[in-house]
């Protein structure tokens, strides 16, 4: 009986070290009205800021959009944000330019500052479609490992995106 308890506790704690779950979901969808291929690319936020708690260090290892459709043949680029003073989050934006104060391009292993807005960084990702149709963005998933505050913890957390562009 003890062995089976054991055994029981070593596979949940198994499962919450190669799970973590760090990051929120967007918790909101967004659809473009039809645009012209030249002004399509939107950039979204992927990780917001937390809203409370302790910041904390983690290093993001990969990063991989899933598109529930993508006739426009998007292709998703990740960035790093760090917020201008005074500056509104992300959300859904064409000029990501206009609320960071400096823009980093993601290159793995990347540290990520999850801190609690404003003194935070912001991941999003930047859809730019190479043709007419739709492209549908469901998810990402992000390879990370936490600190040794949190035991080191590390895998791959899938955060739901739900954007969707059309190209006409």
């Amino acid at each position: 009986m003890v062995a089976v308890v054991l055994v029981a506790a070593g596979a949940m704690a198994w499962r919450w070290w190669t799970h973590p779950s760090a990051f929120s979901g967007l918790g909101d969808s967004y659809s473009s009205d039809p645009l012209p291929l030249s002004g399509a690319a939107l950039s979204t936020t992927v990780i917001f800021p937390q809203a409370s708690g302790s910041p904390e260090q983690v290093t993001i290892d990969g990063l991989d959009a899933t598109f529930s459709s993508n006739t426009a043949k998007a292709d998703a680029t990740f960035w790093l944000c760090h917020m201008a003073g005074g500056e509104e989050p992300i959300g859904s934006v064409h000029d990501p330019g206009s609320v960071c104060s400096t823009i980093e391009a993601f290159k793995p292993p990347m540290r990520f500052d999850y801190g609690v807005a404003p003194h935070s960084d912001y991941l999003f990702v930047t859809l730019t479609p190479t043709r007419r149709g739709v492209a549908h963005l469901k998810a990402v998933d992000v390879d990370y490992q936490r600190s040794a505050d949190h035991f080191y913890q590390q895998g791959t957390q899938t955060i739901r995106v739900d954007r969707t562009i059309t190209v006409r």
